[in-house]
């Protein structure tokens, strides 16, 4: 069964869902050049990141990874994590375990998303 891609809207950007399943997901994430998601974890799943087009800061834990088009990065469960947009930036992110974005533990945020 196919779901049809639903477009998200963002302050940093938009993502598409390209697929939702009980124990994966798969989205298109759009990152606008200078823009940052969330730093977060997530208790519930896993994610990997791979950078279709542009530039990105990936931090993941204590680091920090320059990542461009072709380069990858798996998130573990719990961990710290965020994107930054060096360029406009186009990147897969696919996640596995209990997928849903209430599973989402916000540290910092330049949007005001903390609650």
């Amino acid at each position: 069964m196919k779901n049809k891609n639903k477009t998200i809207l963002k302050p940093w950007g938009r993502y598409e869902i390209l697929e939702k399943k009980p124990c994966h997901w798969i989205k298109k994430l759009f990152v606008r050049k200078g823009e940052e998601l969330s730093l977060q974890s997530h208790k519930n799943r896993r994610e990997i990141w791979v950078v279709l087009s542009g530039e990105i800061k990936a931090i993941r834990g204590n680091s920090c990874l320059k990542m461009k088009e072709g380069d990858l990065v798996e998130i573990g469960r719990k961990e710290k994590h965020r994107i930054i947009g060096i360029k406009t930036s186009q990147i897969l992110e696919i996640a596995f375990g209990k997928v849903g974005e209430k599973d989402i533990i916000r540290f910092k945020d330049d949007y005001g998303r903390i609650k």
